[in-house]
């Protein structure tokens, strides 16, 4: 786990997440151009875990083939899908609240400004565990020109 007092997460949504977006920045067509996307513009998703903004789904840029930024918020006690694991790199910044990560199969504190990345293929998740809601900041891609990583084989 790394902290920061201003992470790179929280660098990043205020790249990915704060002025009026063009037509061209929402639907693109080749690599996603610089822009800004506020949050309070970004459609909040609904679910019985929480809530869901995606700044961008799917988004090409200049080294990735897809990249996925937004917002999760936890409602007490819940986790919007179980510990899991992908072949793209995922940074993950919690922004309010307190909770657990799932790393590999251990448990560790979960507290505002933490930040984990999580490898190709690592088993990875988050549960707030608390009484409040948690929210926490997301990033993940797959690169473009490499392969993806091989699935390591199962213990």
């Amino acid at each position: 786990m790394i902290r920061y007092s201003l992470t790179l997460a929280s660098l990043l949504v205020l790249a990915a997440c704060a002025a009026a977006p063009s037509p061209e920045l929402m639907a693109p067509r080749g690599p996603l151009a610089t822009g800004v996307w506020p949050l309070d513009k970004v459609e909040a998703k609904k679910f019985d875990w929480g809530e869901l903004r995606l700044c961008h789904l799917s988004a090409e840029t200049y080294g990735t083939k897809d990249t996925l930024v937004g917002y999760l918020t936890l409602k007490p006690g819940m986790e919007n899908h179980a510990p899991h694991q992908h072949a793209e790199e995922e940074f993950m910044e919690i922004t309010e609240g307190e909770g657990t990560w799932h790393l590999n199969g251990k448990d560790l504190p979960a507290k505002k400004g933490d930040v984990v990345y999580a490898a190709p293929w690592d088993f990875h998740g988050l549960t707030n565990t608390s009484d409040k809601p948690l929210t926490f900041f997301v990033v993940k891609w797959g690169y473009k020109g490499l392969k993806d990583p091989e699935k390591p084989a199962q213990k």
